[in-house]
This record gives structure tokens, C-alpha cells and sequence, in this order.
């Protein structure tokens, strides 16, 4: 990539999410994987908290599916915990931005639908 168009992208960034941040992830979780998400800082959405999240890998599924029966609570933490690539103090110290976070990694989520056939 050339050096002017990666000042171009790296101005482009929001607050306290480096272009070192995001390539370090792509490396780490897979290059389709890792994503930004804004979660919105208010209930009226004027205000928006740009984010670093990554898909939830079958790992982080199989704990998730631990607990969300036990207690929900931890099953979402355990998300966020480990999909969360920044601003995860600010964010677990909102209410809001904690659930929209949670919202964000679920949206990640795949699940490919089968096709069965009688037979």
C-alpha cells in the first residue's frame, strides 16, 4: 500500500484505534474476521463510540454456550472479553455501550444454513 493512501486511512480512524491495532488483529484473527462497530453513545443515537471487535471463533462459542443457560450475564462477558479489541474499559463501564457491544459481536456470529434432503 502506498504511504499516501495509508496517512489517508490511518486519518481516517477513529480515537484510540491504530492502523497497527487493526493489522495486528488481521494478522492474529483472519483478515475478514476483524471489523469496526459503532455502538451508540446515547439512546437518542447522535453519539457514536467506534470500536475494534473480531468474529467469536468456535472457542469463544463453546465457553459462551457454557454459561448463557447458568447466567447470561457471563455468557456475555465472556464475548466481550474476548472479541473486544479496544475501548473495552470505557465500554464495560457504560451500560448502554456494554449491551450494544454485545449486540455488535452477535451480529458477527455466523451460522451457515444447512439444506436437508429426504431421502
Amino acid at each position: 500500500m502506498s504511504d499516501k493512501k495509508q496517512s489517508a486511512q490511518a486519518a481516517e480512524l477513529p480515537e484510540g484505534i491504530s492502523q497497527e491495532m487493526i493489522n495486528k488483529a488481521r494478522e492474529k484473527y483472519g483478515e475478514e474476521k476483524v471489523k469496526l462497530a459503532d455502538l451508540p453513545k446515547d439512546d437518542d443515537r447522535d453519539n457514536y463510540l467506534t470500536v475494534l471487535v473480531r468474529r467469536p471463533d468456535r472457542q469463544v462459542m463453546n465457553e459462551y454456550s457454557k454459561w448463557i443457560d447458568k447466567s447470561p450475564g457471563k455468557a456475555d462477558e465472556v464475548l466481550l472479553n474476548s472479541c473486544l479489541l479496544s475501548h473495552k474499559d470505557t465500554v464495560k463501564a457504560d451500560d448502554g455501550l456494554f449491551m450494544a457491544a454485545v449486540d455488535a459481536i452477535a451480529q458477527l456470529i455466523v451460522i451457515r444454513k444447512a439444506i436437508i434432503k429426504n431421502i
